[in-house]
């Protein structure tokens, strides 16, 4: 009796003993990596969250923008393709008559960096009416004053690299006038959630380039 009474303390002590230490460091390991796990997985859902407001930054911004460029383009006319150094404020220096960019190649070589046109109450006699778009510090920037002042159509966190026009059909008693916008660059708040996009567009004239456009 004593010795089954014996037998049978040892085995509630080994029963009641726990974890051996060997358990418990495999238990801790286990654990651990399934925290890094969920951490991982948490960083990569706030980096992608990230990039989606930079996505819809960049496409709120560059709608609005290329929505306002193509109206005013639609409505306008005497387009001059190329106007001075778009890198010097101010300098506007318009061609004699309206000027053409088109394109000199198939991977897109030729176009300018900056367009000027009648807007659609413009007179074509006077300089300091003209609509003026061009790229200045990664920027759209726009005048409505032949280039005196410039204000910017695109956000911070949008750095354009690029932007041409190309145009056809400027010259008078020819078809509507087609104008090509192509830009590139990239949206992002910060550099490890940068965006690429590249945009391009074609605005026609709202009436053919019959006549000049007079007051």
């Amino acid at each position: 009796m004593i010795t089954i009474m014996h037998d049978t303390l040892k085995k509630t002590r080994r029963t009641q003993a726990g974890f051996s230490l060997i358990e418990m460091i495999v238990s801790m390991s286990i654990f651990l990596i399934a925290i890094l796990i969920i951490i991982g997985a948490l960083i990569s859902l706030t980096d992608a969250s990230r990039k989606a407001r930079s996505v819809r930054v960049v496409t709120d911004n560059l709608s609005a923008a290329m929505d306002s460029m193509s109206r005013s383009i639609r409505m306008g006319g005497y387009y001059h393709c190329g106007c001075g150094d778009p890198t010097t404020p101010g300098d506007t220096t318009f061609p004699a008559s309206p000027r053409s960019c088109p394109m000199t190649d198939t991977q897109g070589g030729g176009g300018d960096r900056c367009l000027a046109f009648e807007g659609q109450q413009g007179n074509s006699g006077i300089s300091t009416d003209q609509i003026v778009y061009r790229l200045y510090n990664n920027r759209i920037q726009r005048s409505t004053d032949g280039g005196a002042t410039f204000l910017d159509l695109t956000a911070p966190e949008i750095n354009i690299s690029s932007l041409l026009f190309y145009v056809y059909g400027t010259q008078t008693n020819q078809d509507q006038p087609v104008v090509t916008m192509v830009l590139r660059g990239t949206a992002s708040t910060t550099e490890r959630t940068a965006t690429n996009f590249n945009i391009q567009t074609t605005i026609s004239a709202r009436t053919p380039n019959f006549n000049v456009l007079s007051p």
